[in-house]
């Protein structure tokens, strides 16, 4: 559990004299970094400095998938005859709430995307994207992008 990183990440903040994410942040990272050179002793649970790996991770992933996006949108407005928009249903493997909702998030903040229904039985995500050249690789990278991250980060997948 990252409480103890948390707990540092507070301590840090308030060492600065000033509470913001930055500093929030960057007091978490630090903690991290204490905690795991202490796990040599056993004081840091090993799923700890996995489930912190797999957030950095998603986050990568993400920030990779953001520039991308934001390339492509704006190279598909310049060309118009190349937006060809398309709903595309996507069978989930997730299954909380937490997954569900931070995969529908990432997909909603990713420029090209949005995430537009869940099915009333939580098996399908329906998101509208703005470029679709084939259904089924979109619905690939979806599954094989943000949603195995989000599964892994959850533990459920194999990281």
């Amino acid at each position: 559990m990252p409480l103890g990183s948390i707990l540092l990440a507070f301590a840090w903040t308030a060492l600065q004299g000033e509470v913001t994410l930055g500093n929030f942040l960057t007091g978490y990272a630090v903690g991290f970094a204490i905690l795991a050179m202490l796990d040599r002793g056993g004081v840091v649970p090993s799923s700890v400095a996995r489930r912190t790996l797999d957030a950095l991770r998603l986050i990568a992933y993400f920030m990779r998938e953001l520039m991308y996006a934001n390339f492509k949108v704006a190279a598909d407005v310049f060309r118009r005859d190349r937006i060809a928009p398309a709903v595309v249903a996507v069978p989930l493997d997730v299954k909380s709430d937490e997954e569900i909702l931070l995969l529908s998030m990432l997909i909603n903040i990713t420029p090209g995307s949005v995430t537009i229904d869940l099915s009333d039985d939580r098996k399908t995500l329906y998101v509208h994207v703005m470029h679709v050249e084939d259904v089924e690789e979109t619905r690939r990278n979806i599954k094989a992008g943000f949603e195995q991250r989000v599964r892994v980060l959850f533990g459920s997948a194999d990281g």
